[in-house]
């Protein structure tokens, strides 16, 4: 139980590090647009919010399974 507990944290923290670098990939581009005389504020923005929710998420889950393992433990 504890090997699988540590593999999903494992697997939470992979993911809220894609979903960072996607969001920060998304604010790069946005910046190029505003260089260029694009209009960033369409999909951009919703795509950066996107992003950053599932870091959020993802960082949530994290800690959830954390604390799992730790009342795992401290009822040992």
């Amino acid at each position: 139980m504890f090997v699988v507990l540590v593999l999903v944290v494992i697997l939470f923290a992979v993911g809220a590090a894609v979903a960072l670098v996607r969001g920060l990939l998304a604010f790069a581009r946005e910046g190029d647009l505003i260089k260029g005389g694009g209009d960033p504020f369409l999909r951009r923005s919703e795509q950066q919010n996107r992003m950053m929710t599932q870091r959020v998420l993802f960082q949530a889950l994290a800690v959830a399974a954390i604390v799992v393992i730790g009342f795992l433990f401290a009822a040992r």
